[in-house]
């Protein structure tokens, strides 16, 4: 992961900043997934947690406006020959690809899952295991729903036509680790550059 590429959302008034990125996720999805690549890795520059302000306002999580590419320089060309960028250039600030800076620290992006739907948890439950609807409620009641407050970006999956949530957690890391990144260019194990 020796070079970078910049893709950055240029601001529009009719469509709102996670819509567009969750667009053009979708579309880096798509060709990471046809090219079946597993040498390019994604972090978001301007990730945010939730805050509070002065005010007592909380500032929602954000991924930012800028989605960084990472990999060889020949990974990253050959990914941008694609032209998986068709319908959002008029969206996007495309920079170069360059050598990552040398004091860069360290990040892990991976995704992040929890069971946040009860009434689908009952039904597979009961369908597994052959229980009641009762019995399941008992067991996993609409209270145990659990929600993220992690930056998330909304997708649409390519197998059942579904929107889901796609949380990103990226935290600092203290040591290089390798490892292949999944067709969302997410790795549970391998860290990139943060600059």
């Amino acid at each position: 992961m020796d070079h970078y590429l910049d893709i950055r959302l240029r601001p529009d008034p009719e469509f709102a900043l996670p819509l567009l990125l969750g667009a053009l996720y979708a579309k880096l999805h798509r060709v990471l997934a046809a090219q079946q690549r597993s040498d390019i890795g994604a972090s978001f520059p301007g990730y945010a947690l939730a805050t509070k302000t002065d005010q007592g306002k909380t500032v929602p999580p954000t991924l930012g406006d800028t989605l960084r590419l990472h990999g060889s320089a020949a990974a990253l060309d050959s990914l941008m020959a694609a032209n998986w960028l068709a319908g959002m250039r008029d969206h996007v600030t495309l920079g170069h690809i360059l050598p990552v800076p040398a004091a860069a620290s360290l990040v892990r992006v991976r995704r992040k899952q929890v069971k946040s739907n009860p009434a689908k948890e009952r039904s597979r439950l009961m369908r597994r295991k052959g229980i009641s609807e009762a019995e399941a409620l008992r067991l996993i009641p609409d209270d145990k729903a659990k929600w993220l407050d992690l930056p998330y970006l909304t997708l649409n999956s390519q197998s059942t036509g579904q929107r889901f949530l796609l949380f990103i957690a990226q935290q600092a890391a203290t040591q290089a680790a390798s490892g292949e990144f999944n067709a969302y260019a997410l790795s549970q194990t391998a860290t990139l550059p943060a600059f």
